[in-house]
């Protein structure tokens, strides 16, 4: 009896609503539904801890171009040692000109965990390298010797941040 009742009362509803509407509704619903476990139900990404080969030769290509520009920073401490005020700005805006984009090449070809550490680095090399161009503009040796010393400090950092095998 009780079974009869509900059927009655479960075909008097849908017999009395629109279809048209349900199924726009429906559509609806199931769109929602469909979002949100795509949206909220991936699995957890997780970083990677070694570097794969592809990474090994895209660095390998890159991080020697950076590291022997390491070699020519003596040339730089002599031009500052010497008050030679147009072959600091030359030499920071010709071989050193390359160097920010080398950075910013090695940088992004980093662990996640690295590359975030590398690009505040290559970031601080170019604060220096602009600061002793004015320094050199304004003819101050101590704020140039200042620079140097610290350009090539955060240099050390960056270049340890890149993997022994691509160096």
């Amino acid at each position: 009896m009780l079974l009869q009742v509900y059927a009655e009362c479960t075909m008097n509803i849908f017999s009395k609503m629109k279809w048209p509407r349900l199924r726009s509704v429906l559509g609806l619903v199931l769109a929602v539904v469909a979002t949100c476990l795509v949206g909220c139900g991936g699995a957890q990404v997780t970083q990677p801890t070694t570097y794969s080969a592809e990474q090994i030769a895209q660095l390998e290509i890159f991080a020697p171009r950076v590291t022997e520009l390491r070699d020519r920073f003596p040339e730089l401490e002599d031009y500052i040692q010497s008050k030679d005020w147009v072959n600091i700005s030359s030499f920071i805006h010709g071989p050193m000109g390359e160097l920010r984009v080398g950075l910013d090449r090695v940088a992004v070809r980093l662990l996640p965990q690295d590359a975030e550490q590398a690009q505040y680095y290559a970031d601080e090399i170019g604060a220096h390298l602009e600061k002793l161009d004015a320094a050199a503009a304004d003819y101050n040796q101590i704020a140039a010797g200042r620079e140097y010393r610290e350009v090539l400090d955060d240099f050390d950092t960056f270049i340890g941040l890149i993997p022994d095998e691509t160096t």
